[in-house]
């Protein structure tokens, strides 16, 4: 599987939410000044491969490394004092962000299921939010092969 198969097989299932309104390779959107331009919820999508398996003959075997950048324009209060309805508006991002999770998780994009290997959330001052979640998988990579 080459590495432009993979990411578009990754954009296509998270593609599949519905609440999902830009899906985008991560050029660092979210690190420009000023508002990113991009459509929020959006999911900005990496892929490295951290280590890489010599099997012989021209094939490897990359341990891949799949990031999802979940990022969501947030208003709304959470505090104790808001009403429950404000408070629930304002964590509704937390149902994306599960819907992108059981869209991924386990899906076979390479030789194995996708596994989500870390998530990680934080917040800027811009009330930007931003949930990172990992996933990893493997898949042979016979294109040296001769």
């Amino acid at each position: 599987m080459e590495q432009d198969e993979l990411f578009l097989a990754i954009t296509d299932l998270i593609g599949e939410v519905p609440s999902v309104a830009w899906i985008d390779m991560d050029f660092g959107q979210m690190d420009s000044e000023g508002r990113p331009a991009v459509g929020f919820p959006c999911a900005l999508v990496s892929i490295d491969y951290p280590q890489i398996t010599e099997i012989g003959q021209g094939v490897q075997k990359p341990n891949v490394l799949i990031n999802v950048k979940l990022c969501f324009s947030y208003t709304g209060a959470t505090n104790l004092k808001a009403s429950s309805p404000v408070r629930e508006r304002a964590l509704a991002y937390y149902a994306i962000v599960k819907d992108v999770y059981k869209k991924l998780q386990g899906k076979r994009v390479g030789t194995g299921p996708l596994r989500r290997i870390s998530q990680l959330e934080s917040a800027r001052p811009d009330q930007i939010k931003i949930v990172d979640i990992s996933f990893a998988t493997s898949f042979l990579d016979q294109s040296a092969r001769q």
